[in-house]
């Protein structure tokens, strides 16, 4: 009887770990969240902007990953073959923040500084031109119901943001 209930747990505890490998939304559960939209990437970065500015949120600063990667790619060696220095056509993030709701993740715990600022990414892949990925990291919201809460409300504007700019 106990070796079943220990067989039984394991099945379980392994099921758990390795659900997300194999399912279609596994994309959400690693860490972030991403939607495609097809289109021109400066478009859809203006999208994300317009979705940021359009809820009266101020951008602080909009990070080149794309520039950065061609800059550094013979210095670190990641050159191809064929002279590729990225996988991406187009990759930048941009980085905002909202007072209000900062103001209650941090008042809930102040190691909730972490999350502010909020970042979006937007990238096109050489391998998928014109497909443009919009997305954002997951927050690890903690034990605090105050916590979960207050980040619970980051991640929903995140979400919303996604989405406008990839409708």
């Amino acid at each position: 009887m106990m070796k079943s209930f220990r067989c039984l747990m394991l099945v379980l505890l392994l099921g758990v770990f390795l659900a997300p490998l194999g399912s279609a939304g596994a994309m959400d559960k690693r860490g972030y969240k991403s939607a495609i939209k097809e289109g021109d990437f400066a478009e859809v970065l203006e999208d994300v902007k317009a979705a940021i500015i359009n809820r009266g949120l101020v951008i602080d600063y909009v990070g080149h990953v794309d520039t950065m990667l061609d800059r550094t790619s013979e210095t670190v060696g990641s050159v191809t073959e064929k002279g590729v220095k990225s996988p991406f056509l187009g990759a930048k993030y941009v980085q905002f923040c909202s007072a209000k709701i900062t103001h209650d993740a941090v008042s809930a715990n102040p190691y909730n500084i972490a999350v502010c600022p909020y970042v979006v990414f937007v990238f096109e892949e050489r391998s998928a031109p014109g497909q443009i990925v919009v997305g954002y990291r997951r927050l690890i919201p903690g034990p605090s119901r105050l916590t979960r809460r207050a980040l619970s409300k980051i991640e929903a504007l995140l979400s919303e943001i996604m989405a406008e700019a990839t409708e």
